[in-house]
């Protein structure tokens, strides 16, 4: 039976989370950007990459894991294309940057191509697309990680649930977002039905000798989406973003040569009026979505629902109602905050 729920709302969150930061020597520019980030995860039902990181993402600045205070710098640069080293930043601090980077070299050129390496976990990746399409351009993510999915055909963590993100913009419509993972489900999903003693679906998972298991406490290896396909996916999207920095991560630690946490992440925007007419571009884009909401409806299905209109109408509701958190994840937030002589947030 699941435990449980507590709601906050998303300001005291977002407050309770930047000092939780602040107090492990995150500046408190960086410290808001990681709050936002995760907070905003849980407001569109992201909770996998919310509230739920925050202990890690603290122990993980305390061991040296994440740098508190990063320098990022570039390590190569041409009108269209950027590399970033972040220097072991936290994701969502080097992402934002790499997005804006992307923004701004695409009203250069038409493209942003901007990679990021020695980077820490990205939180939820459809915030960075989401940036590039407020700007009015259609954006791009995909990521590399530590090899923690199962590769099709084996028992053992071979690629990582490297995630894909695309964002365009609408005229009346908001923004098409897709944001998933090449996993069933990602490490974050395993980490929520745990906190929330929900036993998970056949399929999601293996247990550390390679079995299928549906129990949350036991699962540790996602099995990647599509069997092959997912497999696949994730292997290219390693190709794309770390082999293409400079800095490779499946392979040193699937050789044991190399044990730390690493993500690398492509930020890439594109102007979209280098290509077209933008108004027209947005025009066609909400009668592409009538379109397809205009479809016969499956039996069961009240409404065809398009990339981003779920997390827009979770948004919605927990604005006006709180974002939710399971029991075991409201536990280990007060064991943190405890250790570190911070209140807790008031609940609803």
């Amino acid at each position: 039976m699941a435990g449980t729920e507590i709601r906050v709302a998303k300001e005291p969150l977002e407050g309770f989370t930047r000092a939780l930061f602040e107090r492990v020597g995150v500046p408190p520019g960086d410290a808001a950007t990681v709050a936002e980030v995760l907070v905003w995860a849980n407001l569109r039902g992201v909770d996998s990459h919310g509230m739920l990181r925050v202990p890690r993402y603290v122990q993980w600045v305390e061991s040296g894991v994440i740098n508190a205070r990063p320098k990022l710098t570039v390590v190569r640069e041409t009108p269209a294309a950027l590399v970033i080293d972040g220097d072991w930043c936290f994701g969502p601090v080097g992402l934002s940057f790499a997005a804006e980077r992307a923004i701004e070299k695409a009203r250069g050129v038409g493209v942003g191509w901007v990679t990021l390496r020695r980077s820490t976990h990205a939180a939820a990746v459809g915030y960075y697309t989401l940036m590039v399409a407020k700007a009015g351009m259609a954006g791009l993510y995909m990521g590399g990680s530590i090899p923690n999915m199962a590769y099709h055909g084996a028992r053992a963590e071979g690629v990582g649930t490297n995630p894909i993100a695309i964002a365009v913009p609408g005229e009346t419509h908001a923004p098409l977002m897709l944001d998933m993972a090449t996993a069933v489900a990602a490490v974050g999903k395993l980490m929520y039905h745990r906190d929330a003693n929900i036993p998970l679906p056949e399929g999601w998972a293996l247990d550390e000798h390679g079995d299928p298991t549906t129990d949350p406490k036991q699962a540790e290896i996602p099995m990647p989406l599509g069997g092959p396909k997912g497999a696949g996916l994730a292997l290219m999207f390693e190709c794309m973003t770390s082999l293409l920095t400079g800095g490779p991560i499946l392979e040193p630690r699937l050789t044991g040569r190399e044990k730390r946490h690493a993500q690398s992440g492509l930020i890439a925007a594109i102007d979209i009026a280098q290509f077209t007419d933008p108004a027209e571009y947005r025009r066609n884009v909400d009668a592409l979505i009538a379109a397809i909401k205009s479809l016969p409806r499956a039996e069961g299905v009240d409404e065809i629902l398009v990339p981003g209109e779920h997390g827009d109408a979770i948004r919605r509701e927990r604005t006006a109602n709180g974002i939710p958190l399971p029991a075991g994840t409201w536990k280990r937030l007060q064991e943190t905050a405890a250790r570190l002589n911070a209140p807790m947030p008031p609940t609803l």
